[in-house]
């Protein structure tokens, strides 16, 4: 043992921070036996404004755990929610003698959890998290529960006291033993006392009959805000953003907040402002008029193939940290940008248009409308559903945003998944007699052929798309698979040519469902 450790140095040192750690975290109980000779304890209680000066005057902790006296019953059988007023418990020693076990936890002030209304999840009472959820469904860590420590994040602590009017007081008891110091050591006994702001404490050097004794009591204090400000109150802040240009060239940005007059003032983002909701389709959809969640819908024009506009003010109903997300996308505009006129004829003129003007966008809405027509007329799916499990890929599908090959693979194999990989085999083998070894774009074309329809270009299409899939290792492309690189031949891809050959994956897929709808008579206002 060090003389720096035996004088609980580290300790006092952890003391003077408050016990505030990296984040924001304060310790608020702890309870740790390394030996006899070297022990930690830490509880907490919330003490009035008005019974403060009763409990700064000195280092002795006004409540221990396992004596919180909530609730009191006394002689006369009076009952009492505190035993003292004033003095009230944030932690409780709880502890159970069962038949065929000791059990034992600290619990936390029901108040404090009700007041944020926090979701508790653990794997007992021993080892246990509470988080904050707000209304937009992120998620904050608020309190940390292990067996022999306790973490709060102070910012949540200070608004509580605040609405409380309380102070919250950390107690602390440390004592470490040697069997004799070196005389080296110079150490001065006796029993010192510390007071420095927010915070009191002593420390005490003694004799023992064999040992001595090194032990630092005392209490750190956190006072309430002097500004009464909940979690529950609206934040007025929000972002400004791009609204074009001044006389001089210089960008201007209007507040989104700012309603007056800008009810059809547009901003614009790059197409990659997206990508966050397309990457998790559990949580996000994007349409063409829209993105959302459970928690917000932003109104979007998703009808432009190369931009996103959005009117201002539609910005300020996301949260700050939504707002950051777009703001970090959004691009000056020039001349020739504008809202598309399928936005304008659906969102602002009340008529709905009759496709959307992107290829990805219309591929879907295609697609959904080309099965259940051929469904009315056959009775059964061209196109077998995805699985739940599988619904995801399609409402995630879209032409990339930039020319990186793990986005470009991950579009190539949904499209294959959705066009090929679904095609109804058992149905369109009726009435065929095929060779065991035709099967899925074979027995398609076989079908289109006993159909009356030949169409080579089509099948040339899927077999090279089919043969994409085929050659994908770790989202990249085989260079040895045969059938791959012909197939990166047949559609030219390029590493800088990727939104390209995406953009024309769609519209290939387009002309498919259209090709079909055709030969088939689909259209059903003709039936």
């Amino acid at each position: 043992m060090t003389k720096e450790y035996f004088l609980l140095e580290d300790k006092i040192k952890e003391i003077e921070s408050h016990f505030i750690s990296p984040g924001g975290w304060i310790k608020i109980f702890e309870k740790t036996t390394i030996n006899f000779a070297d022990t930690s304890q830490i509880y907490c209680c919330l003490i009035s404004n008005s019974d403060l000066d009763k409990y700064n005057q000195d280092h002795y902790s006004p409540l221990f755990r396992g004596s919180e006296g909530r609730p009191s019953v006394y002689g006369d059988n009076t009952y009492k929610s505190y035993d003292k007023d004033g003095l009230e418990p944030f932690l409780y020693y709880r502890s159970f003698s069962l038949p065929d076990e000791q059990i034992s936890y600290v619990d936390i002030s029901e108040e404090f959890i009700l007041y944020f209304n926090l979701y508790e999840k653990g794997v007992n009472k021993e080892n246990r998290t509470f988080y904050y959820v707000d209304d937009y469904g992120e998620i904050d860590e608020v309190l940390i529960v292990e067996p022999n420590l306790i973490k709060l994040k102070i910012r949540y602590l200070k608004e509580y006291i605040t609405l409380r009017e309380m102070n919250f007081i950390v107690t602390y008891d440390y004592m470490r033993l040697i069997t004799k110091p070196p005389s080296n050591w110079d150490v001065k006994y006796g029993d010192v006392l510390v007071k420095k702001p927010q915070l009191i404490y002593s420390h005490l050097i003694n004799d023992l009959l064999d040992e001595t004794q090194s032990c630092v009591r005392g209490k750190v204090f956190f006072r309430p805000n002097e500004e009464k400000k909940t979690h529950l109150d609206l934040d007025e802040k929000n972002e400004e953003f791009i609204i074009g240009h001044d006389n001089e060239g210089e960008l201007l940005y209007e507040n989104c907040g700012n309603t007056k007059g800008n009810d059809f003032k547009l901003t614009y983002f790059s197409k990659e402002v997206l990508n966050k909701y397309y990457n998790d389709p559990v949580k996000y959809k994007v349409d063409g008029f829209s993105v959302s969640s459970k928690y917000f819908r932003l109104k979007i024009d998703n009808n432009v193939a190369d931009y996103v506009p959005v009117f201002l003010i539609n910005l300020r109903f996301l949260s700050l940290k939504e707002q950051l997300h777009w703001k970090q996308y959004n691009i000056p505009p020039n001349q020739n940008m504008r809202m598309s006129k399928t936005y304008h004829t659906t969102m602002i003129e009340g008529n709905w248009a009759k496709h959307s003007e992107t290829a990805d966008l219309f591929f879907k809405s295609k697609y959904s409308d080309f099965n259940n027509k051929w469904e009315k007329k056959f009775g059964w799916k061209l196109y077998k559903p995805l699985s739940e499990k599988d619904n995801y890929l399609f409402t995630s599908l879209h032409i990339i945003t930039t020319n990186n090959i793990k986005s470009f693979c991950e579009q190539t194999l949904t499209i294959v998944k959705i066009i090929i990989d679904r095609i109804n085999e058992k149905e369109i083998s009726k009435n065929l007699v095929l060779d065991p070894k035709v099967r899925g774009i074979g027995k398609f074309e076989k079908y289109l052929e006993a159909n009356g329809m030949s169409v080579p270009d089509l099948f040339q299409f899927l077999r090279n798309l089919q043969s994409l899939r085929s050659g994908l290792i770790a989202h990249t492309f085989s260079e040895t698979n045969k059938d791959c690189k012909k197939a990166m031949e047949y559609f030219n891809i390029k590493e800088n040519n990727l939104i390209q050959v995406c953009q024309e994956i769609f519209e290939k897929s387009i002309y498919t469902l259209n090709t079909l709808e055709k030969h088939f008579i689909l259209d059903s206002d003709n039936e």
